[in-house]
């Protein structure tokens, strides 16, 4: 049986981590996530902040 030591463990998950794979998918799920809740929320600070941008680039009737 292998034992591996934690330094090893450690380092190797960091490196997995911290990818730039990893880096690249985390901001972009991160950035639609943050755009879909902008452009579909009903919070009226939210929609009203991006009424026009709904309507006139996106086609998206609201009302």
């Amino acid at each position: 049986m292998t034992t591996f030591s934690s330094s090893s463990v450690l380092q190797k998950t960091v490196g997995i981590t911290l990818s730039k794979p990893v880096q690249v998918t985390l901001y972009m799920l991160l950035s639609s996530l943050v755009i879909w809740t902008a452009l579909f929320s009903t919070y009226p600070a939210a929609h009203n902040a991006t009424h026009s941008v709904r309507h006139h680039t996106l086609g998206i009737g609201c009302h």
